[in-house]
Protein backbone atom coordinates (compact mmCIF):
# COMPACT_ATOMS: atom_id res chain seq x y z
CA UNK A 1 0.00 0.00 0.00
CA UNK A 2 3.01 2.54 1.06
CA UNK A 3 3.90 2.36 -2.70
CA UNK A 4 0.27 3.39 -3.81
CA UNK A 5 0.74 6.58 -1.50
CA UNK A 6 4.15 7.47 -2.95
CA UNK A 7 3.11 7.75 -5.93
CA UNK A 8 0.31 10.73 -5.21
CA UNK A 9 1.88 13.54 -5.26
CA UNK A 10 0.64 16.75 -3.50
CA UNK A 11 1.86 18.98 -6.88
CA UNK A 12 -0.02 16.24 -8.89
CA UNK A 13 -3.50 16.73 -7.65
CA UNK A 14 -3.48 20.15 -7.77
CA UNK A 15 -2.01 20.63 -11.14
CA UNK A 16 -4.91 18.26 -12.38
CA UNK A 17 -7.71 20.61 -10.20
CA UNK A 18 -5.91 23.54 -12.18
CA UNK A 19 -7.05 22.11 -15.43
CA UNK A 20 -10.27 20.74 -14.74
CA UNK A 21 -11.35 24.43 -13.31
CA UNK A 22 -9.72 26.43 -16.47
CA UNK A 23 -12.35 24.00 -18.50
CA UNK A 24 -15.27 26.09 -18.83
CA UNK A 25 -17.97 23.81 -17.77
CA UNK A 26 -21.35 25.84 -16.76
CA UNK A 27 -24.78 26.74 -18.15
CA UNK A 28 -24.18 28.88 -21.30
CA UNK A 29 -20.08 26.90 -22.59
CA UNK A 30 -21.62 25.14 -25.81
CA UNK A 31 -21.94 21.29 -24.93
CA UNK A 32 -21.25 22.81 -21.00
CA UNK A 33 -19.74 19.66 -19.67
CA UNK A 34 -18.46 18.07 -22.92
CA UNK A 35 -15.43 19.39 -22.93
CA UNK A 36 -14.45 18.63 -19.76
CA UNK A 37 -15.53 14.95 -20.32
CA UNK A 38 -13.21 14.53 -23.55
CA UNK A 39 -10.28 15.82 -20.97
CA UNK A 40 -10.96 13.44 -18.41
CA UNK A 41 -11.45 10.70 -20.99
CA UNK A 42 -8.17 11.30 -22.47
CA UNK A 43 -6.45 11.36 -18.66
CA UNK A 44 -7.87 8.14 -18.23
CA UNK A 45 -6.51 6.56 -21.15
CA UNK A 46 -3.46 7.76 -21.34
CA UNK A 47 -2.90 6.33 -18.17
CA UNK A 48 -4.02 3.37 -18.78
CA UNK A 49 -7.06 2.89 -18.26
CA UNK A 50 -10.63 2.41 -19.72
CA UNK A 51 -12.41 5.23 -20.57
CA UNK A 52 -16.13 6.02 -22.22
CA UNK A 53 -18.28 9.12 -23.12
CA UNK A 54 -21.97 8.09 -22.58
CA UNK A 55 -23.97 11.18 -24.12
CA UNK A 56 -27.01 11.94 -21.34
CA UNK A 57 -28.35 15.14 -23.38
CA UNK A 58 -28.05 16.31 -26.64
CA UNK A 59 -24.66 17.06 -26.78
CA UNK A 60 -23.80 16.66 -23.57
CA UNK A 61 -22.00 13.82 -21.67
CA UNK A 62 -21.10 11.39 -18.55
CA UNK A 63 -17.52 10.22 -18.84
CA UNK A 64 -17.08 6.46 -17.40
CA UNK A 65 -13.80 5.56 -16.40
CA UNK A 66 -12.38 2.07 -15.01
CA UNK A 67 -9.33 0.64 -13.60
CA UNK A 68 -9.77 -2.57 -15.21
CA UNK A 69 -10.95 -1.31 -18.78
CA UNK A 70 -14.60 -2.68 -18.22
CA UNK A 71 -13.40 -6.24 -17.31
CA UNK A 72 -15.86 -8.40 -15.77
CA UNK A 73 -14.33 -8.75 -12.23
CA UNK A 74 -15.20 -11.52 -9.03
CA UNK A 75 -14.54 -8.77 -6.95
CA UNK A 76 -16.10 -5.88 -5.56
CA UNK A 77 -16.89 -2.52 -7.50
CA UNK A 78 -16.13 1.12 -6.10
CA UNK A 79 -18.33 4.12 -7.84
CA UNK A 80 -16.11 7.00 -7.81
CA UNK A 81 -18.56 10.04 -9.18
CA UNK A 82 -19.33 13.69 -8.89
CA UNK A 83 -20.49 15.95 -10.86
CA UNK A 84 -18.73 17.96 -14.09
CA UNK A 85 -20.80 21.31 -14.28
CA UNK A 86 -20.96 24.21 -12.22
CA UNK A 87 -22.49 27.46 -11.28
CA UNK A 88 -21.90 30.51 -13.61
CA UNK A 89 -19.17 32.44 -13.01
CA UNK A 90 -20.82 35.68 -13.34
CA UNK A 91 -20.76 38.20 -10.14
CA UNK A 92 -17.45 36.46 -9.02
CA UNK A 93 -14.77 39.22 -7.66
CA UNK A 94 -12.15 36.76 -8.09
CA UNK A 95 -10.77 35.66 -11.91
CA UNK A 96 -12.72 32.22 -12.11
CA UNK A 97 -10.65 29.71 -14.47
CA UNK A 98 -7.28 31.07 -14.42
CA UNK A 99 -7.00 28.59 -11.13
CA UNK A 100 -4.04 30.64 -9.43
CA UNK A 101 -2.43 29.45 -6.40
CA UNK A 102 -2.13 31.53 -2.96
CA UNK A 103 -2.10 31.18 0.56
CA UNK A 104 -1.98 27.42 0.19
CA UNK A 105 -5.57 27.81 -1.73
CA UNK A 106 -6.25 26.67 -5.20
CA UNK A 107 -8.75 29.76 -6.44
CA UNK A 108 -11.64 29.57 -9.04
CA UNK A 109 -15.11 28.43 -10.16
CA UNK A 110 -15.52 24.97 -9.26
CA UNK A 111 -12.32 24.60 -7.42
CA UNK A 112 -14.43 22.96 -4.57
CA UNK A 113 -17.79 22.47 -5.99
CA UNK A 114 -16.49 19.87 -7.34
CA UNK A 115 -13.03 19.64 -9.52
CA UNK A 116 -11.08 19.07 -6.75
CA UNK A 117 -12.95 15.91 -5.79
CA UNK A 118 -12.77 15.35 -9.36
CA UNK A 119 -8.96 15.41 -9.72
CA UNK A 120 -8.22 13.65 -6.43
CA UNK A 121 -10.27 10.68 -7.57
CA UNK A 122 -8.71 10.69 -10.92
CA UNK A 123 -5.21 11.11 -9.26
CA UNK A 124 -5.93 8.17 -6.84
CA UNK A 125 -6.97 5.46 -9.49
CA UNK A 126 -3.70 6.75 -11.43
CA UNK A 127 -1.41 5.86 -8.87
CA UNK A 128 -2.77 2.47 -8.25
CA UNK A 129 -2.77 1.58 -11.93
CA UNK A 130 0.92 2.59 -11.92
CA UNK A 131 1.87 0.61 -9.10
CA UNK A 132 0.60 -2.32 -10.95
CA UNK A 133 -1.10 -3.88 -8.11
CA UNK A 134 -3.60 -6.42 -9.36
CA UNK A 135 -7.45 -6.07 -7.86
CA UNK A 136 -9.87 -8.81 -7.62
CA UNK A 137 -12.53 -5.88 -7.82
CA UNK A 138 -12.76 -2.70 -9.97
CA UNK A 139 -13.22 1.26 -9.56
CA UNK A 140 -15.33 2.72 -11.70
CA UNK A 141 -14.95 6.72 -12.67
CA UNK A 142 -18.20 8.41 -13.44
CA UNK A 143 -17.73 12.52 -14.21
CA UNK A 144 -21.64 13.31 -14.45
CA UNK A 145 -23.89 15.95 -16.38
CA UNK A 146 -26.60 18.30 -15.11
CA UNK A 147 -25.97 18.37 -11.28
CA UNK A 148 -26.02 22.71 -10.92
CA UNK A 149 -28.04 23.24 -14.21
CA UNK A 150 -31.31 23.68 -14.29
CA UNK A 151 -32.09 19.78 -14.67
CA UNK A 152 -32.83 17.30 -12.27
CA UNK A 153 -29.66 15.93 -11.90
CA UNK A 154 -30.19 13.85 -15.44
CA UNK A 155 -26.52 12.37 -15.25
CA UNK A 156 -26.63 10.90 -12.61
CA UNK A 157 -30.10 9.26 -12.73
CA UNK A 158 -28.91 7.84 -16.06
CA UNK A 159 -26.22 6.03 -14.85
CA UNK A 160 -28.76 4.92 -11.72
CA UNK A 161 -31.35 3.68 -14.57
CA UNK A 162 -28.84 1.35 -15.47
CA UNK A 163 -28.03 -2.21 -14.90
CA UNK A 164 -26.60 -1.83 -11.17
CA UNK A 165 -23.12 -0.51 -11.98
CA UNK A 166 -21.45 -1.00 -8.53
CA UNK A 167 -21.70 -2.35 -4.77
CA UNK A 168 -21.09 0.76 -3.15
CA UNK A 169 -20.17 4.41 -4.28
CA UNK A 170 -18.36 7.44 -2.98
CA UNK A 171 -20.00 11.31 -3.83
CA UNK A 172 -16.59 13.56 -4.18
CA UNK A 173 -18.89 16.69 -2.96
CA UNK A 174 -16.97 18.37 -0.30
CA UNK A 175 -16.99 17.62 3.21
CA UNK A 176 -14.18 18.94 4.97
CA UNK A 177 -12.77 15.62 4.38
CA UNK A 178 -15.65 14.36 6.79
CA UNK A 179 -17.24 11.33 6.34
CA UNK A 180 -21.13 12.11 5.49
CA UNK A 181 -23.33 9.07 5.89
CA UNK A 182 -26.58 11.09 5.05
CA UNK A 183 -28.15 13.97 3.63
CA UNK A 184 -31.66 15.92 3.16
CA UNK A 185 -33.84 15.79 0.35
CA UNK A 186 -35.06 18.68 -1.90
CA UNK A 187 -38.72 18.81 -2.47
CA UNK A 188 -40.43 22.01 -4.76
CA UNK A 189 -44.22 22.39 -4.36
CA UNK A 190 -46.20 24.33 -6.44
CA UNK A 191 -49.37 25.42 -4.64
CA UNK A 192 -52.23 26.73 -7.02
CA UNK A 193 -54.99 28.86 -6.01
CA UNK A 194 -58.11 29.18 -8.21
CA UNK A 195 -60.54 31.71 -7.70
CA UNK A 196 -63.23 33.90 -9.18
CA UNK A 197 -62.04 37.73 -11.19
CA UNK A 198 -64.77 40.22 -10.79
CA UNK A 199 -64.87 44.32 -10.40
CA UNK A 200 -62.25 46.01 -7.91
CA UNK A 201 -65.01 47.95 -6.58
CA UNK A 202 -67.37 44.97 -5.83
CA UNK A 203 -65.08 42.62 -4.12
CA UNK A 204 -67.96 40.74 -2.55
CA UNK A 205 -68.69 39.53 -6.37
CA UNK A 206 -65.43 37.64 -6.74
CA UNK A 207 -63.49 35.28 -4.63
CA UNK A 208 -59.98 36.33 -4.04
CA UNK A 209 -57.04 33.63 -5.04
CA UNK A 210 -54.35 35.91 -3.33
CA UNK A 211 -56.33 36.35 0.01
CA UNK A 212 -56.71 32.44 0.03
CA UNK A 213 -53.73 31.89 -1.02
CA UNK A 214 -52.08 34.12 2.26
CA UNK A 215 -54.68 31.78 4.12
CA UNK A 216 -52.59 28.77 2.89
CA UNK A 217 -49.52 30.72 3.87
CA UNK A 218 -50.39 31.74 6.86
CA UNK A 219 -51.94 27.58 7.94
CA UNK A 220 -47.99 26.44 6.47
CA UNK A 221 -46.22 28.84 8.94
CA UNK A 222 -48.57 28.49 12.37
CA UNK A 223 -49.07 24.90 11.72
CA UNK A 224 -46.80 23.13 9.77
CA UNK A 225 -43.79 24.15 10.20
CA UNK A 226 -44.08 24.00 14.00
CA UNK A 227 -44.58 20.47 13.41
CA UNK A 228 -41.71 20.14 11.36
CA UNK A 229 -39.44 21.44 14.01
CA UNK A 230 -40.06 18.77 16.34
CA UNK A 231 -38.94 16.53 13.72
CA UNK A 232 -35.10 15.74 13.82
CA UNK A 233 -32.93 13.18 12.05
CA UNK A 234 -29.58 12.34 14.13
CA UNK A 235 -26.75 13.10 11.52
CA UNK A 236 -28.68 15.94 9.43
CA UNK A 237 -30.84 17.98 11.77
CA UNK A 238 -34.91 19.26 11.19
CA UNK A 239 -36.59 19.41 8.07
CA UNK A 240 -36.88 22.75 6.50
CA UNK A 241 -39.35 24.89 4.65
CA UNK A 242 -39.17 27.75 2.97
CA UNK A 243 -42.05 29.65 0.88
CA UNK A 244 -39.54 31.30 -2.29
CA UNK A 245 -42.33 32.30 -4.53
CA UNK A 246 -45.72 33.82 -5.08
CA UNK A 247 -47.45 34.83 -8.43
CA UNK A 248 -50.82 36.74 -8.41
CA UNK A 249 -53.45 38.68 -10.46
CA UNK A 250 -53.57 41.53 -12.87
CA UNK A 251 -53.93 44.93 -11.56
CA UNK A 252 -55.51 46.49 -8.86
CA UNK A 253 -59.04 46.92 -10.00
CA UNK A 254 -59.53 43.40 -10.58
CA UNK A 255 -60.17 40.76 -7.93
CA UNK A 256 -57.59 37.89 -9.43
CA UNK A 257 -58.84 34.97 -10.37
CA UNK A 258 -55.47 33.05 -10.05
CA UNK A 259 -52.47 33.03 -7.33
CA UNK A 260 -49.65 30.66 -6.88
CA UNK A 261 -46.67 30.49 -4.91
CA UNK A 262 -44.29 27.42 -4.67
CA UNK A 263 -41.98 26.39 -2.06
CA UNK A 264 -38.33 24.77 -0.79
CA UNK A 265 -39.11 21.38 1.47
CA UNK A 266 -35.63 19.94 2.59
CA UNK A 267 -36.85 16.76 4.21
CA UNK A 268 -35.01 14.58 6.40
CA UNK A 269 -34.48 10.23 5.89
CA UNK A 270 -37.72 8.60 7.24
CA UNK A 271 -40.04 11.39 5.42
CA UNK A 272 -41.54 10.18 2.06
CA UNK A 273 -42.28 12.49 -0.73
CA UNK A 274 -46.04 11.07 -1.00
CA UNK A 275 -45.85 12.40 3.07
CA UNK A 276 -44.94 15.49 2.38
CA UNK A 277 -47.57 16.13 -0.16
CA UNK A 278 -50.61 15.12 2.20
CA UNK A 279 -49.17 17.52 4.83
CA UNK A 280 -49.65 20.30 2.27
CA UNK A 281 -53.11 18.60 1.04
CA UNK A 282 -54.55 18.54 4.66
CA UNK A 283 -53.46 22.17 4.93
CA UNK A 284 -56.25 22.92 2.39
CA UNK A 285 -58.49 20.48 3.09
CA UNK A 286 -58.62 22.20 7.08
CA UNK A 287 -59.24 25.40 5.57
CA UNK A 288 -62.03 24.06 3.20
CA UNK A 289 -64.07 23.57 5.92
CA UNK A 290 -64.18 27.05 7.13
CA UNK A 291 -63.84 28.79 3.33
CA UNK A 292 -65.54 25.51 1.14
CA UNK A 293 -65.18 28.14 -2.10
CA UNK A 294 -60.99 27.48 -1.40
CA UNK A 295 -59.98 25.50 -4.51
CA UNK A 296 -56.60 24.59 -4.51
CA UNK A 297 -53.91 22.04 -6.06
CA UNK A 298 -50.76 20.74 -4.99
CA UNK A 299 -48.30 19.47 -7.46
CA UNK A 300 -44.34 18.07 -6.70
CA UNK A 301 -42.71 20.66 -9.71
CA UNK A 302 -40.51 18.89 -11.96
CA UNK A 303 -37.26 20.46 -10.81
CA UNK A 304 -36.44 18.63 -8.27
CA UNK A 305 -38.32 15.40 -8.98
CA UNK A 306 -36.39 12.20 -7.33
CA UNK A 307 -34.38 14.30 -5.29
CA UNK A 308 -34.88 12.29 -2.13
CA UNK A 309 -32.81 12.06 1.22
CA UNK A 310 -29.86 9.78 1.35
CA UNK A 311 -28.61 7.41 4.30
CA UNK A 312 -26.19 4.41 4.85
CA UNK A 313 -25.78 1.92 7.58
CA UNK A 314 -23.12 3.61 9.52
CA UNK A 315 -21.59 -0.04 9.95
CA UNK A 316 -21.32 -0.67 6.11
CA UNK A 317 -18.38 -1.70 5.71
CA UNK A 318 -17.80 1.82 2.92
CA UNK A 319 -18.15 3.99 6.52
CA UNK A 320 -15.70 1.66 8.52
CA UNK A 321 -13.20 1.58 5.91
CA UNK A 322 -13.63 5.45 4.99
CA UNK A 323 -13.08 5.78 9.23
CA UNK A 324 -9.20 3.58 8.57
CA UNK A 325 -8.43 5.62 5.80
CA UNK A 326 -9.37 9.32 7.25
CA UNK A 327 -7.96 8.70 10.48
CA UNK A 328 -4.50 7.30 8.72
CA UNK A 329 -3.99 9.51 6.26
CA UNK A 330 -5.71 12.99 8.82
CA UNK A 331 -4.13 11.37 12.62
CA UNK A 332 -7.61 11.97 13.12
CA UNK A 333 -11.21 10.26 14.85
CA UNK A 334 -12.48 11.00 11.67
CA UNK A 335 -16.31 12.06 12.47
CA UNK A 336 -19.17 10.80 11.03
CA UNK A 337 -21.33 14.07 9.74
CA UNK A 338 -24.65 14.12 7.64
CA UNK A 339 -24.99 17.46 5.35
CA UNK A 340 -28.25 19.61 4.65
CA UNK A 341 -27.37 20.03 0.52
CA UNK A 342 -28.33 17.65 -1.88
CA UNK A 343 -26.20 15.91 -4.05
CA UNK A 344 -26.23 13.47 -6.85
CA UNK A 345 -25.70 10.34 -4.35
CA UNK A 346 -29.41 10.47 -3.62
CA UNK A 347 -29.95 8.95 -7.01
CA UNK A 348 -27.02 5.99 -6.77
CA UNK A 349 -28.83 4.94 -3.14
CA UNK A 350 -32.22 5.11 -4.32
CA UNK A 351 -30.57 2.69 -7.21
CA UNK A 352 -29.77 0.00 -4.32
CA UNK A 353 -25.81 1.37 -4.32
CA UNK A 354 -25.11 2.05 -0.26
CA UNK A 355 -23.27 5.64 -0.85
CA UNK A 356 -21.16 7.92 0.84
CA UNK A 357 -20.14 11.63 0.16
CA UNK A 358 -16.59 12.46 1.26
CA UNK A 359 -14.93 14.90 -0.35
CA UNK A 360 -11.81 17.70 -0.18
CA UNK A 361 -12.79 21.51 0.75
CA UNK A 362 -15.62 23.50 2.85
CA UNK A 363 -19.28 23.66 0.86
CA UNK A 364 -19.49 27.17 2.66
CA UNK A 365 -17.23 28.68 -0.39
CA UNK A 366 -19.37 26.37 -3.31
CA UNK A 367 -21.71 29.27 -5.44
CA UNK A 368 -19.15 31.98 -3.32
CA UNK A 369 -18.46 35.10 -5.29
CA UNK A 370 -14.60 33.83 -4.28
CA UNK A 371 -14.32 30.18 -4.08
CA UNK A 372 -11.32 28.38 -3.23
CA UNK A 373 -10.28 24.88 -1.90
CA UNK A 374 -7.34 24.30 0.17
CA UNK A 375 -4.17 22.09 -1.44
CA UNK A 376 -3.55 20.14 1.77
CA UNK A 377 -7.58 18.90 1.45
CA UNK A 378 -6.84 17.65 -2.07
CA UNK A 379 -3.65 16.14 -1.36
CA UNK A 380 -4.85 14.27 1.78
CA UNK A 381 -8.32 13.20 -0.30
CA UNK A 382 -6.92 11.58 -2.93
CA UNK A 383 -4.88 9.74 -0.33
CA UNK A 384 -8.03 8.56 1.47
CA UNK A 385 -9.79 7.47 -2.17
CA UNK A 386 -6.61 5.40 -2.62
CA UNK A 387 -6.79 3.58 0.75
CA UNK A 388 -10.24 2.72 0.10
CA UNK A 389 -9.86 1.16 -3.01
CA UNK A 390 -7.16 -1.07 -1.95
CA UNK A 391 -9.33 -1.74 1.29
CA UNK A 392 -12.33 -2.22 -0.92
CA UNK A 393 -11.37 -3.56 -3.83
CA UNK A 394 -8.15 -5.98 -3.43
Amino acid sequence: MESVLDLIKKSEVVALTQELVRIKSYLGVEGVETELAEYIAKFLQDNGMGAKLQEVFAGRCNVLGSLTDFKQVSGKRLLLCGHMDTVSPEQMEIEPFTAYLKDGKLWGRGSVDMKGGLAAMLIAMKAVHQAGIKLTGDVLFAGVVGEESPNTSEGARYLADQEKIADMAIIGEATKLGIAVAHKGMTWFKITVVGKAAHGSMPEAGINAIVYAAKIIEKINNSLIPKLAMREHHFVGKPTLNIGKIEGGMQNNIVPANCWFSLDRRWIPGETIEGLQLELEEIIRNLQQDYPELQATVIEMPETQGRAPMEIDVKHQLVEVLKAAVGEVCSTNPPLIGVVYWTDGAHLAASGIPTVVFGPGDIHEAHAAVEFVDTEDLYQAALVYAKVILEICQ
